[in-house]
């Protein structure tokens, strides 16, 4: 099928709308679901419930309270000041947010950019986590494609990642060294978890887990089970089945051609109920309880002050430096 003639990915129903420079978020209506946002025509975020989002980054890997989180969407959720309030309260530094931001984006765009699936653009939409780094849409797309060489390349059964890890019972070397996720990894599966249930569990980056079972069954250490039972890792198998067979939902919604026309096809919401954090946990504290504080070092309360206004921005070579020393994981 050419490319004129079948219904737009999902990075090509992006481009658009930031071309125009809009501000908004496009919501997936088919499986898997998820939104992405965009702000002045560049990614803000992206969540879809098969990764990992900036909560569960935080809460399931033990970097940060549940009920600390739960506090911090009491106090923020309506003023989109989720990640603010963490920061007032010197939980985490606007760096580890900033950052955090980029890898959930990540983590979420390698599921969504590529499928064929119909999307609504909500015109002024904003994540209620606040503000975060924004990226062009063609670095995103770059990384996209760089994960899929990098998966391709360590392992090229992509079945894998939503089959069960099965470590092997017996090893082909006297010595085995593993990296401090790969260690998490073995010791977490339990013969039905696939590595998409593994991330969520670990409150790690969904493709950094996958890449490492990928890995780990070149060498012969894992080797892939059963399809995983969870509803997250049943749905990218099924997004997966649908392409390969040439299955695609209805086109994406499209803006005009010029940014003049952008607002005539999108109706206001009137009024807009707050966007929803994916994967919030269940049950709300009462309003009353207080986010809970603990001393931050002089330097970190000076940025903290700061991180309330949108023009403060984390120094750009830190953040790329983290995210560099992250994917190299």
């Amino acid at each position: 099928m050419s490319k004129s003639s079948r219904p737009p990915l999902l990075r090509e129903s992006l481009e658009p709308w930031c071309a125009a420079g809009v501000t908004g978020a496009l919501r997936i209506l088919d499986p898997p679901g998820g939104v992405v946002y965009v702000v002045d025509g560049r990614i803000a975020y992206a969540e879809t419930p098969v990764a990992s989002g900036v909560e569960r980054l935080l809460t399931a890997s033990g970097r940060l309270p549940a009920d600390a989180w739960r506090a911090a969407v009491t106090a923020g959720r309506a003023q989109h000041r989720i990640g603010p309030e963490l920061v007032d309260a010197g939980l985490v530094t606007q760096v580890e947010l900033e950052a955090l931001g980029v890898i959930a984006l990540y983590d979420a765009a390698f599921f969504l950019f590529d499928l064929m699936v119909s999307a609504h653009f909500e015109h002024r939409a904003r994540h209620p986590v606040g503000h975060l780094r924004t990226l062009d849409l063609r670095t995103v797309c770059q990384e996209v494609d760089r994960r899929k060489r990098l998966l391709a390349d360590a392992w090229p059964d992509a079945a894998i990642d939503t089959a069960a890890v099965l470590p092997q019972r017996r090893l082909r070397s006297q010595c085995v060294a593993l990296t401090a996720l790969q260690w998490e990894v073995v010791a977490n599966a339990d013969r039905r978890r696939s590595p998409i249930d593994l991330a969520r569990l670990l409150g790690r980056d969904t493709f950094t887990v996958m890449l490492e079972v990928r890995r780990m069954a070149r060498t012969g250490l894992v080797e892939p089970g059963r399809p995983g039972g969870s509803a997250a890792a049943e749905s990218v198998a099924t997004v997966r089945a649908r392409a390969a067979a040439g299955l695609t939902a209805p086109p994406a919604a499209q803006p005009g051609r010029h940014a003049k026309a952008v607002a005539e096809p999108i109706a206001e919401p009137a009024p807009d109920p707050p966007p929803e954090p994916a994967g919030e946990p269940a049950g709300e504290p009462p309003p009353h309880i207080p986010l809970p504080r603990r001393a931050v070092r002089q330097e970190s309360a000076r940025r903290t002050e700061l991180a309330g206004t949108p023009e403060t921005r984390v120094p750009e070579q830190i953040l790329t430096r983290l995210i560099a020393g992250l994917g190299a994981l």
